[in-house]
């Protein structure tokens, strides 16, 4: 697969997407029907390959927020598992999560510290943890372990550099002021 180009110096997200995703216009229009994008106030994107059975399958996100809500398009590339033909497909979602949900949002950032002492930035962490409920497991007759939906972004000197890396950082501040 063709290496895209950064998406972290466009501030729009139509034009970062046109660069940098290999379905631009599926998450654009799948985007358009959930947010006007003017409103967005601040977006990050992900991609990458994995290795599959079947060659190589391509997965591709893009998550927003215009303040009130966090917005998650995702599409992978998938084989049908339905006992016909096998196909290959390109399953593509928006998940829409209130911002209000949020219990928890971790930004942390790591930096190299060199021999002149000064510091580069190395990595940037996003974590945030939800109230929504993924599973439950009982323990005993009074104790239960409740699992949270959360979320992890990371990006990196070698995973997307050092404006990908200042994209995330500034994502993770809108969203703790919209918190």
């Amino acid at each position: 697969m063709s290496e895209p180009q950064d998406w972290a110096p466009y501030t729009s997200i139509a034009d970062a997407a046109k660069v940098y995703l290999r379905d631009p216009e599926l998450a654009l229009d799948q985007l358009r029907s959930l947010v006007d994008f003017p409103t967005v106030t601040s977006f990050i994107m992900s991609r990458g390959v994995t290795n599959e059975q079947w060659g190589e399958a391509l997965w591709q996100e893009v998550v927003l927020t215009e303040g009130r809500r966090l917005i998650i398009w995702r599409a992978d590339d998938e084989m049908s598992a339905d006992g016909r033909e096998s196909r290959q497909l390109l399953e593509a979602s928006v998940r829409t999560i209130a911002l209000s949900t949020i219990t928890d949002h971790i930004l942390t950032t790591e930096f190299d510290v060199l021999s002149d002492g000064t510091r580069r930035l190395a990595e940037v962490r996003l974590r945030m943890y939800t109230q929504l409920l993924t599973r439950t497991r009982q323990k005993s007759a009074v104790d239960t372990d409740l699992f949270c939906e959360s979320f992890r972004y990371v990006k990196t000197v070698d995973n997307g550099g050092l404006a990908q890396m200042q994209r995330l950082l500034q994502f993770g501040r809108v969203l703790s002021r919209s918190l």
